[in-house]
């Protein structure tokens, strides 16, 4: 594991923004961290990059503790905390050489991670002419400057486009190929899910499930169902109507229905005995659904 947290715990006042949370983070995975706002993600990261101090527990990274060995633990590490901020009035090299000067970092490093984030001819352009999918992945190209083996997202896609997005993703799954382990804090269930290889849910700082992404789809407790059924208001009116049903949706003609693995035969045999024509049935669970059932609809992301 290259990043492990134990019994990590922060309070603020009263509330506990962060209890007991244990993550193990394999060493070559992009990892999810995933939870509604105010569940304790961006807390958990601070205490993960020595920002705040935990009021229990420690991370540990490669085996050294944080809290005791801090910039040594931290020195594999790259990290975007939150949104990018960088001086707009000067240029994305300008600022990525500040930074480098700073921390004592190769020079040549700025040019390398420019190019790393397809930025590299629009280095010498100011900041402030930059998209905000840009400033992103300048945020990524300043997290990647000391060559870390862990790189720590928090919500890299939050605020971006279709465009934005695609770009960060396809980005992630770059570095990944180059032995880059990734940790992605989100509260995008559908874009975690297209990405991550592993994947964690947390709720009110506690968490709900951890495990490699096909592993909690598969376990699931709730399936969700696509149904090609004919006609359509019968068969909506007739499952919304059964309790073991825990979900009816329509979307563009087609049923969407959430229900336990072993009611996937008396879902069919309910429509054919009420003279309603089936001529699909494809189980199709995602990661919302995976949080429905382990967290509630109360939590709803």
């Amino acid at each position: 594991m290259i990043l492990e947290t134990k019994n990590l715990t922060k309070s603020f006042g009263l509330r506990k923004a962060v209890d007991g949370l244990n993550l193990e983070i394999p060493d070559g995975s992009i990892y999810g961290f995933l939870g509604p706002n105010g569940s304790g993600k961006s807390t958990t990261i601070r205490m993960m990059t020595a920002l705040i101090s935990p009021d229990e527990g420690e991370v540990f990274i490669q085996g050294k503790s944080v809290q005791k060995l801090e910039n040594k633990a931290l020195s594999s590490v790259g990290a975007l905390i939150e949104r990018a901020d960088f001086h707009k009035h000067l240029s994305g090299e300008t600022n990525l050489e500040m930074l480098a000067r700073m921390d004592g970092t190769d020079m040549s490093r700025v040019q390398t991670v420019l190019d790393r984030t397809g930025l590299g001819n629009r280095g010498k352009d100011k900041v402030k002419t930059y998209s905000q999918g840009m400033k992103q992945r300048l945020g990524i190209a300043q997290a990647l400057l000391s060559n870390p083996r862990l790189l720590i997202l928090d919500e890299p896609t939050n605020g971006l486009d279709p465009q934005g997005m695609k770009d960060v993703r396809d980005l992630v799954r770059e570095l990944a190929s180059e032995g880059i382990t990734i940790f992605i804090s989100s509260h995008l269930l559908d874009e975690v899910q297209k990405i991550c290889s592993h994947v964690a849910m947390i709720s009110q700082g506690k968490l709900k499930t951890a495990g490699p992404i096909e592993d909690l789809l598969k376990d699931s407790d709730l399936l969700m169902t696509e149904i090609h059924v004919n006609p359509l208001a019968p068969a909506i009116e007739l499952l919304s109507n059964q309790d073991w049903i825990h979900r009816c949706e329509e979307n563009n003609g087609i049923l969407s229905v959430g229900i336990s693995h072993d009611k996937m035969s008396d879902l069919v045999q309910l429509l054919v005995q009420n003279d309603l024509q089936v001529s699909a049935v494809i189980p199709r669970t995602s990661l919302e659904d995976v949080f429905l059932s382990k967290v509630g609809k109360e939590n709803q992301i």
